[in-house]
């Protein structure tokens, strides 16, 4: 009963949001399209995008402009919950926005070192950072290359996490941010939600922090190892300190393993084999995407009266944007609509 009155009005409005949410007859319909502008138009016309998308010139808009108008609409989410939220619940909601923030940061960043980070689009993609009060968000929006963007972050925690790359100019810059970044927000969540869930909800993130740690350090000793030919000792620096269904022998174990069969053996014994079941790289996050779907789908259901009631809405939510993007994709490089298909999360249940 306690739960019942403390998540009442939080989990009704989820359950409201969650009804929203593109289904598969929309996702069906943007798969059939032929332009992006003919996706946006979509959306525009036929979904719960419409008001965010009212003002917009579905022929004219840049793929970028339409990722930061899409997790535009996740602050208007994180927004809806923290109006229904007080005391330590707020302040753990407010932390789980800092991955949004992040996400936002990657994008910027990424945009300085491909050499687009034109005035417009900054200006626009540091909304997500306008709760920072010591933030100059205009004088931010000025930066001319990322050294400048980042000395500029002072006053924030971010400032003092990135301060060591400021003067560092090398081709491992942006993905060491990026691990910086990611680390980050675990440490955050791992401390926090212990000093502000009860215990029935402190049980939910553990868990599901705990997973994404897990997959986390997968994907990151696989890249690091095939992709990037990084030493041992630089692996182990950037995994993730959170055991969780993978031991400190399991993880020894990935990082020793040599080449794709042997790493995939060592992962069939633990909890996360499915994530190789295919060859191909290109579908173990699309793996990794799927199990959290029908976790979260589940998570949403079976406990409405708890911290999942948000968790998973926003994490659903994140999903769809990555399905929006994927469909954009995959219709910009001329991909059939059985190859988009394979990209796009939920569509085999």
């Amino acid at each position: 009963m306690l739960k019942e009155l403390k998540y009442g009005a939080l989990s009704g409005k989820a359950r409201a949001m969650y009804g929203k949410l593109l289904s598969k007859d929309d996702y069906n319909n943007l798969i059939r399209k032929k332009s992006v502008a003919q996706v946006v138009s979509y959306l525009k016309h036929n979904t719960h995008y419409g008001s965010l998308l009212s003002d917009i010139d579905e022929n004219n808009i840049h793929r970028t402009k339409l990722e930061i108008l899409l997790k535009r609409d996740i602050i208007n989410d994180y927004s809806k919950f923290f109006k229904f939220t007080s005391g330590q619940l707020k302040e753990f909601i407010n932390l789980l926005y800092t991955k949004t923030e992040i996400e936002s940061l990657k994008l910027i960043f990424r945009m300085f070192e491909g050499g687009k980070a034109e005035h417009g689009l900054l200006e626009e993609s540091l909304v997500f950072l306008s709760r920072h009060d010591m933030l100059n968000i205009p004088k931010l929006s000025l930066s001319r290359d990322l050294e400048e963007f980042l000395s500029r972050l002072q006053g924030t925690d971010y400032y003092k996490l990135l301060r060591p790359f400021i003067s560092e100019n090398n081709e491992n810059r942006l993905f060491n941010i990026e691990m910086t970044l990611d680390l980050y927000y675990f440490r955050n969540v791992l401390n926090a939600y212990r000093n502000h869930l009860d215990k029935g909800d402190a049980s939910i993130v553990r868990d599901i922090l705990g997973m994404e740690a897990d997959i986390f350090n997968i994907f990151w000793i696989y890249r690091s190892k095939n992709f990037y030919n990084m030493s041992n000792e630089v692996i182990r620096s950037y995994v993730a300190q959170i055991n969780y269904r993978l031991g400190k022998k399991t993880i020894e174990s990935l990082i020793g393993a040599e080449g794709h069969e042997a790493y995939a053996d060592v992962l069939r014994k633990t909890p996360y084999g499915f994530l190789f079941e295919e060859e191909n790289p290109l579908f173990f996050e699309h793996n990794y995407n799927e199990y959290v779907y029908r976790l979260h789908r589940t998570l949403f259901r079976r406990q409405p009266f708890s911290i999942a009631c948000i968790i998973s809405y926003l994490r659903l939510k994140e999903i769809e944007m990555s399905n929006i993007i994927s469909i954009i994709e995959g219709i910009r490089y001329s991909l059939s609509e059985g190859e988009i298909i394979r990209f796009v999360t939920g569509m085999s249940l």
